[in-house]
């Protein structure tokens, strides 16, 4: 019987045929580490380590990505607010790159009490800066972006397709754009591929630009090219990275290289609790640690199991 997976590109199940025969390029995008991982993690990252070992056990060559986020991804997920992670340093009094340290510590010994295989290559985003403002600059160069002010930003009337993998039309997305106009814009719905730094910012980058940092989607664009790349057979991540994340992922990596960036898409449901999605954002969230006080690890692992990866899992002692 044929492998066949759910593509939320095209919204219906396909045989599974990879770019190159016997070979999977797989990325799936990692954490933000400026906390402990919770059980949201938990369930995105068994279910794709599920993924990989069923396709090495069929005989293919799997190469697995998994990023770390770094630096970039700011409070409101898209290009306002403060850098999540330099905001919970200087909370702990701690040296940016000290936190990211500790918490990427933490999310892989929580990753390897579940189990789960590592990833090939977990790339930092601050040690592919590189490769971030080359992509920037190819894309400057072929009219898909533009600078202002210190930083850059994405056309997206530029770019046809945008809003094909959430559906979103691009009269909807101007008319749910933010009421405050960012003057540097030239469309509401522009994202950002690299911002200008304020001055006291700590985590910051020269560039043809100025000093800035990269925008949150540049980095898995940028690290998915470098190790397996410019067309990925598989693309993971959890649906809540629909939009924005994935969708300009698409836009800045079609518009760099003039392929299709990712041939399947596939996106893991959410956790909740009482109903409501669990996630540091809300505060409702259990970490790892804390579950694993009270139940096995393994335990854990073969309760999200239970569960289908695209259907929500509602968290809760009865049901572990």
């Amino acid at each position: 019987m044929a492998l066949k997976f759910y593509n939320s590109l095209t919204k219906k199940k396909e045989i599974f045929v990879p770019f190159h025969e016997g070979q999977v390029n797989m990325y799936v995008c990692g954490p933000t580490v400026y906390d402990h991982p919770h059980i949201g993690h938990a369930k995105s990252y068994v279910s794709f380590d599920v993924i990989v070992r069923y396709l090495r056990y069929l005989g293919y060559k799997v190469r697995y990505i998994q990023n770390i986020t770094d630096v970039g991804h700011l409070t409101d997920n898209a290009d306002a607010g403060e850098d999540k992670i330099l905001k919970r340093a200087q909370k702990e009094r701690l040296e940016p790159m000290e936190l990211v340290e500790i918490y990427t510590r933490s999310y892989f010994e929580d990753m390897d009490a579940l189990d789960n295989l590592r990833p090939d290559i977990s790339p930092r985003a601050t040690a592919h800066i590189p490769e971030q403002i080359e992509l920037v600059e190819k894309l400057i160069e072929k009219g898909f972006a533009y600078a202002s002010n210190g930083s850059v930003y994405f056309d997206v009337q530029k770019f046809s397709e945008y809003g094909k993998l959430s559906g979103r039309k691009q009269e909807e997305l101007e008319a749910g754009a933010r009421i405050e106009i960012n003057p540097e814009k030239r469309h509401p719905s522009d994202f950002a591929l690299w911002k200008k730094v304020e001055p006291g910012h700590i985590m910051r980058w020269k560039s043809p630009w100025g000093e800035g940092f990269p925008g949150w989607h540049l980095e898995c664009s940028a690290m998915s090219m470098k190790y397996l790349g410019t067309t990925l057979d598989i693309h993971g991540g959890g649906l809540e990275n629909i939009f924005p994340h994935h969708e300009c992922e698409i836009a800045q990596s079609e518009a760099a290289n003039n392929e299709p960036f990712v041939r399947y898409w596939l996106h893991n449901n959410m956790v909740t609790l009482n109903g409501q999605k669990m996630g540091k954002s809300l505060g409702n969230f259990i970490t790892l640690k804390e579950a694993f006080k009270k139940y096995n690890p393994l335990t854990v692992r073969f309760f999200i199991l239970n569960s289908h990866y695209r259907s929500p899992l509602d968290f809760g002692n009865e049901a572990l």
